[in-house]
């Protein structure tokens, strides 16, 4: 635990010291693989160590560039501190336990939040989380159940030139098309973050 706590708090750069970007790889063949269930503890532990990197980054630029406003973060900032901030909310509110099995998942927690890790394989020796998901399993028509990706917060050490994360959305979309337990929708995260919807269905389409 002790070793865990250490890598997911250490400053991790974008780039390598030769100035390229760090790579990952993904599970092509079964995207699921990359992305795996969490409890809701590790989820809070990874995005609030994430938040402590980014506030940390930004006292070193105050610092290094002699600035007493708090106008230094960037857009990412800020776009990472808001779903941090969601998911900690979303956290305060529900706190069930994890089951084993994707069937028991469906059955125990309908209506409270589910959290995954999507960690590929890094290239670099360092395997990390890139990004954490957000959903739950809410009930529909003909007493079916579709699993509702609701916050999708990612680390402030990725950008879309280490791997673009298309491969996360298709990591969720082969793990519920293998329990094939539920439908899955992506609506609600859209409604609330134009960036994913933009990145998902329209620029990747069109490239």
């Amino acid at each position: 635990m002790h070793f865990w706590k250490l890598l997911i708090t250490m400053i991790l750069p974008k780039k390598l010291p030769d100035g390229s970007s760090r790579k990952f790889i993904p599970n092509v063949k079964e995207p699921r693989k990359d992305i795996t269930v969490v409890s809701a503890g590790t989820a809070s532990l990874i995005s609030k160590n994430w938040m402590q990197n980014i506030l940390l980054d930004v006292m070193c630029r105050r610092r290094s560039r002699n600035l007493t406003k708090t106008g230094v973060f960037v857009y990412d900032d800020l776009h990472i501190m808001s779903a941090i901030q969601e998911l900690q909310n979303d956290i305060e509110e529900s706190q069930k336990k994890l089951s084993n099995s994707w069937p028991d998942v469906v059955v125990n927690t309908q209506g409270s939040n589910l959290y995954f890790a999507w960690k590929p394989r890094s290239l670099n020796g360092i395997n990390e989380v890139l990004f954490v998901v957000v959903g739950r399993i809410i009930k529909i028509e003909n007493n079916s159940f579709s699993f509702d990706v609701k916050n999708i917060i990612q680390s402030p050490f990725w950008d879309e030139t280490q791997i673009p994360s298309i491969y996360l959305k298709e990591a969720i979309i082969d793990q519920i098309k293998f329990t094939n337990e539920t439908s899955l929708s992506f609506q609600n995260l859209y409604d609330k973050n134009l960036r994913y919807k933009l990145a998902w269905e329209t620029w990747f389409m069109e490239s």
